[in-house]
């Protein structure tokens, strides 16, 4: 039996990319899982994709959530107790971005980025802490490589994300006295819709990916259960003594420098 069986996990962006991926790699291991994010027709769809891997639909619990709303933070926590009584994992993954340099990003949209990647984890980590507490819980923050790398036209997500790195860090250390570990994932290129939700164009789009075989060694953009299986990985007790860590899920893109 998994460690993870019967746990109540939140998961946020949950209705597409890496966020529905780890709803629907996870289900097979039987815990109660809250999916949370603005789109619930998504959602039921992926509710439907974890019911077909064997989670049963009462271990399920959608949440429709703007993660940019505090109001809504609240009202997700407050419903994952009301339902399922504890709160076990959290997992931080919605996430937004936009392409513009520097001089072309207003501070609304710098506002918006860091809000969305770095306010709101802050905020739902601040919630569920208290719950986390009692049960020796955990946070599972989804980062990216843009952490640790500056990449153009993205400053801005760059930014947001370094902090996220921090935070993840800082509350282990903050937490660890109680038990509650947290750790991060940070992944390379994989293939989802960010990217054209950002504002690429397709064409772009279909030569940024190519251009990935070149960057990322382990064979070009990745597949989004990459990344879930890590977040598996450090909500289950299989990383009982692991916190503060950032694992990267990039191919080896960020350890590698090509000529």
């Amino acid at each position: 039996m998994s460690s993870l069986t019967d746990k109540v996990v939140i998961i946020t962006g949950a209705s597409s990319g890496i966020g529905a991926s780890t709803c629907v790699h996870l289900a097979k291991l039987k815990p109660k899982l809250v999916l949370a994010s603005r789109n619930v027709d998504n959602l039921t769809k992926v509710s439907e994709q974890c019911q077909a891997n064997g989670l049963s639909s009462e271990s399920i619990l959608i949440v429709h959530c703007d993660v940019d709303k505090e109001d809504d933070l609240r009202n997700l926590v407050d419903e994952t107790v009301s339902k399922f009584g504890h709160i076990d994992v959290l997992v931080n993954n919605a996430g937004s971005s936009i392409y513009r340099s520097i001089m072309d990003t207003t501070l609304d949209m710098f506002d918006q980025t860091v809000r969305t990647n770095l306010r709101a984890p802050f905020y739902l980590s601040q919630l569920c802490i208290p719950h986390l507490i009692k049960t020796q819980g955990n946070i599972v923050n989804v980062s990216s490589i843009s952490s640790t790398k500056a990449f153009p036209t993205a400053v801005a997500y760059c930014m947001a994300k370094a902090g996220l790195d921090h935070l993840t860090r800082t509350l282990a250390v903050d937490l660890a006295g109680k038990k509650v570990r947290v750790n991060s994932v940070n992944p390379g290129v994989i293939i989802t819709n960010f990217q054209k939700n950002a504002g690429m164009a397709d064409d772009k789009y279909e030569q940024y990916i190519d251009r990935q075989k070149a960057l990322q060694p382990l064979g070009g953009a990745g597949d989004p259960e990459e990344v879930a299986k890590a977040i598996q990985f450090l909500a289950s007790d299989d990383s009982s003594f692991v916190t503060g860590q950032l694992i990267f899920v990039d191919g080896g893109r960020h350890v590698f420098s090509p000529c």
